[in-house]
């Protein structure tokens, strides 16, 4: 697929970990059937921060409480329409109720265990970041 340009699009998304760092948040999503984080692309001169804590509460609702934010690390990749992109990730913990807040793009939401998440459909860039996210989070 030809893609108009060459300019990277910049994502920020979140890895929300349960208390006891064994599973992962992901929602899955209706176009194209992959798991991915909380997240999505940066809007006028927001941190990455700013944008993965936004994005974080616009996908799981305001029901959810951010406890803790770290930045985990970043990986470049081909989004399925093509285009090149870089995400960046963030290791959050939260409490309260996540719900599915934009049931147009996500089917749903569940907490995966860390150690099988090569077990599901995974979007590309969590594929590209499985091993580090077991080494670092699973220890």
């Amino acid at each position: 697929m030809a893609v108009a340009g060459n300019k990277k699009l910049i994502l920020s998304g979140c890895l929300v970990v349960d208390d006891k760092r064994e599973h992962i948040l992901l929602l899955l999503r209706k176009d194209h059937g992959y798991y991915e984080t909380p997240g999505g692309k940066l809007q006028g001169d927001e941190t990455l921060e700013q944008a993965a804590l936004r994005e974080l509460h616009e996908e799981l609702g305001d029901g959810v409480k951010v406890e803790s934010v770290k930045y985990f690390g970043n990986v470049e990749f081909v989004i399925p329409d093509g285009r090149r992109a870089e995400a960046n990730k963030f290791l959050v913990n939260i409490s309260g109720a996540p719900r599915v807040n934009e049931p147009k793009t996500f089917e749903r939401l569940d907490w995966l265990p860390i150690k099988n998440l090569e077990d599901y459909p995974l979007s590309p860039d969590l594929k590209l970041l499985l091993q580090e996210i077991k080494e670092k989070i699973l220890g």
